[in-house]
């Protein structure tokens, strides 16, 4: 009777079987791979050294090209064609080596053998042979194998260029002298390789350029019998190529050798072998790690398929709809089934909130993904106890994003119950043990037939669009798409557009508003604010494009442009004997290097003749910069002999921290202490008026001058000069004026 197997114990041996067929496979496969890795690695290796060697010849080709162009400027044909024994001495005394640096000596050797030298010299030079008289003139240039002469301490090299008359007849030889140690330098100079040692030989196989200077002027040969016939004069006699052999010190290498076309010497390089294999078992252990990681992971995953196969199905099915975490629907769930409930109520209204955490990347980095995932899960619940309250669908995207899409009655019934519900959240987020602020978007979908054609992808970008407007600003919990928010976008975008030119147009102009000492109702300086008139939106007041140009940066481009029109203004004022008063300007939050702001501030006054103390620089205790920033800055100002205010005193959330730290000369008071403080009769609140009477005597403490902003009311100047606040600021005295509106005010109020 045959053995039956169980139906489980035949799966597990199909899947073996399967899996060592895949795992041969994948073995084969890896091998073919590796080895082409290997192939192309060489080839790398091949051609680098190649590519180096080439540099080098180059390098080298292009010096001795070098030397024949400065021997021929040396070269007057006349003279040492027609010219006598002495014009050719002097022509020789005239040059200088200075012009020639690499040249040790110049001299010209004539028919007979006579040699003449720069240095005033003669000497009979007839039997040298690299002298020998050449008939060619086509090949009248000539380089010489290294040699040793009495006339230097190191050895040298001759290049020759041989003169022929109009007659092409043999007149003489123009010879230099280069010494060899010229040769190493120029390698010594170059460096392409890293690991590389450069070798230059002669025709004779004689070392012109060695690691080793011992083996300048002489041959060379391994005596290691496997590489002994691989000697430095067989490398001279062969064309180009390369070669394994053993260098002087013994070690074994590659050796990549051409020919140097100019003078047939041969330029070398060699790389320890050790390098080639060193990248080839690099790659072979990566491979041996690949294959054995292929092979367990395989066999692992075969042997507990059994276990999991079912499970890992099970879970596939669920995560098509529920999100693995939060057990809500996943987006795609959600969009088809918000989808069905579109084509199910053509003709309702429609709410979808898209809602995500601020900084959750930052929790997710300094609590843990464990923490992260809790704190979703705590969320998740919460938005969903909700969206059952608006029995509405919720669904989870990537990460903290959730959204929530519900029919409405009405907008603004709607809007009331979710800003409820938006309480909810604020108290139990609150109970939580990690901080967390959530932020919403939201989108209307209308039935009317021009938004119908909106799908839910559609709303959940309109949704998320409003949110990102949000940004940081924690005050604001939620932000709705509308017409009036697209326009607002449309607007900044027309403004980034046109602010580059705006500059350029002066469309910004500067208007000054008076600052008055409350003790006798004078001016005493005024602050320059600055405004925007475009050619198609009007004029644009600071709160329509300062916030936008701090995000982008281009504040502190119209910062310096304001600063040059208030200068400008002050100097044509003292030019015209007109009184004037200190003004201020503003120094935005954006600037964060002392030096640089300084630089370029000093650089845009110096141009003006304007005395310091008429300018004054207002910082922002809010500003980007540390306190330790803002005390550098301000000492810089002062050393420059301006005054230092600190604008918008007490908005901040260290402001009394802030007057140890930083020596400013001036607080200036935020107008929202008294916007905030005044009643409807115009009066002043009785304990915001002792706070703010206790901040002037502070001030008058530190000796600093006060001034308050937002000054509207006769009550509110009455008050602050009763409390002997030095100077004020506002709609009361004067609103910002222009060039000409100032100059008037001054001279009826001065």
């Amino acid at each position: 009777m045959q053995k039956r197997i169980s139906p489980n114990a035949a799966k597990f041996l199909t899947s073996l079987s399967v899996g060592i067929v895949i795992t041969i496979f994948v073995l084969i496969l890896s091998n073919i791979v590796m080895n082409n890795a290997l192939q192309i690695s060489e080839k790398r290796y091949l051609d680098s050294c190649e590519q180096i060697l080439k540099g080098y010849s180059n390098s080298i080709q292009l010096y001795i090209e070098n030397y024949h162009t400065s021997l021929n400027s040396i070269n007057n044909k006349k003279i040492f064609t027609t010219g006598t024994k002495d014009e050719i001495q002097e022509w020789l005394a005239e040059i200088e080596l200075s012009d020639h640096k690499d040249f040790a000596a110049i001299y010209f050797v004539d028919s007979d053998g006579m040699a003449y030298f720069s240095s005033g010299e003669t000497a009979d030079l007839s039997d040298r042979t690299y002298l020998a008289k050449t008939t060619d003139a086509s090949t009248s240039y000539y380089i010489s194998d290294i040699f040793n002469t009495p006339f230097t301490n190191e050895p040298i090299i001759i290049i020759k260029e041989t003169i022929f008359s109009e007659s092409k007849t043999y007149s003489g030889t123009l010879c230099a002298v280069i010494e060899v140690n010229k040769f190493q330098k120029i390698t010594d100079k170059i460096k392409i390789g890293k690991n590389c040692k450069v070798y230059l030989q002669d025709r004779n196989g004689n070392f012109v350029v060695h690691p080793a200077s011992k083996y300048i002027g002489k041959s060379y040969a391994p005596k290691e019998e496997k590489y002994s016939h691989i000697s430095s004069q067989a490398i001279s006699n062969s064309a180009s190529g390369f070669v394994e052999t053993l260098d002087n010190e013994n070690e074994i290498v590659d050796l990549f050798y051409s020919k140097i076309p100019e003078c047939g010497w041969t330029m070398a390089i060699s790389f320890p072998k050790t390098e080639l294999e060193s990248i080839f078992h690099q790659q072979r252990k990566t491979w041996i790690l690949i294959v054995i990681s292929c092979f367990l992971a395989l066999i692992i995953l075969l042997l507990i398929e059994n276990t999991i196969l079912d499970y890992f199905y099970k879970r596939q099915l669920i995560n098509t709809d529920y999100d693995s975490l939060t057990k809500l629907w996943t987006r795609q769930r959600f969009e088809l089934e918000a989808t069905k409930l579109l084509r199910r109520y053509p003709k309702n209204k429609f709410m979808l909130v898209e809602s995500d955490i601020r900084g959750f990347k930052f929790i997710n980095q300094n609590y843990g993904e464990e923490a992260a995932d809790k704190l979703i899960y705590f969320y998740s619940v919460l938005l969903n106890e909700i969206t059952n309250d608006f029995h509405g669908i919720i669904g989870r995207g990537y990460a903290d994003h959730f959204y929530t899409f519900v029919k409405i009655s009405e907008v603004r019934k709607a809007m009331s119950v979710f800003k409820k519900a938006m309480e909810k959240v604020t108290e139990e987020v609150k109970k939580y043990d990690i901080q967390f602020f959530p932020k919403f978007g939201i989108a209307f979908l209308m039935p009317d037939n021009t938004n119908r054609d909106v799908t839910i992808q559609g709303l959940i970008g309109q949704a998320s669009f409003a949110k990102s407007t949000i940004k940081d600003n924690l005050l604001t919990q939620y932000s709705i798409y509308n017409s009036r928010l697209l326009e607002q976008i449309n607007r900044e975008h027309f403004i980034e557009n046109s602010m580059e030119a705006a500059i350029e147009k002066n469309e910004f102009f500067v208007m000054y508003q008076p600052k008055i000492r409350l003790s006798d109702d004078k001016i005493v300086g005024a602050e320059a604010l600055v405004r925007w008139r475009t050619t198609d939106m009007g004029l644009l007041t600071p709160d329509k494009f300062i916030p936008l140009f701090e995000r982008n940066g281009f504040i502190t481009k119209l910062d310096f442009y304001v600063y040059e029109q208030v200068f400008k203004f002050i100097n044509n004022q003292i030019k015209e004997k007109n009184h004037i008063v200190p003004i201020s300007v503003n120094m935005s939050r954006n600037h964060s290097k002392p030096d640089k702001f300084i630089h370029d501030f000093m650089e845009i006054f110096n141009k003006y003749e304007i005395p310091p103390h008429l300018i004054q620089v207002e910082i922002l205790e809010r500003s980007f910069m540390d306190s330790e920033t803002l005390k550098e800055i301000t000492n810089q100002l002062h050393r420059e002999g301006f005054s230092v205010a600190m604008d918008d005193f007490g908005s901040g959330e260290s402001s009394l921290n802030m007057l140890t730290k930083i020596p400013v000369d001036v607080l200036k008071f935020d107008r929202d202490f008294l916007l905030s403080s005044t009643t409807e009769t115009g009066m002043l609140e009785s304990k915001a008026a002792k706070f703010i009477e206790i901040l002037i005597n502070l001030s008058k403490h530190l000796d600093k001058q006060t001034v308050f902003e937002g000054v509207e009311t006769q009550a509110q100047r009455d008050f602050l000069r009763s409390i002997e606040c030095d100077q004020a600021q506002g709609y009361f005295y004067s609103k910002p004026l222009a060039e000409q509106d100032f100059i008037q005010f001054i001279k009826m109020h001065s």
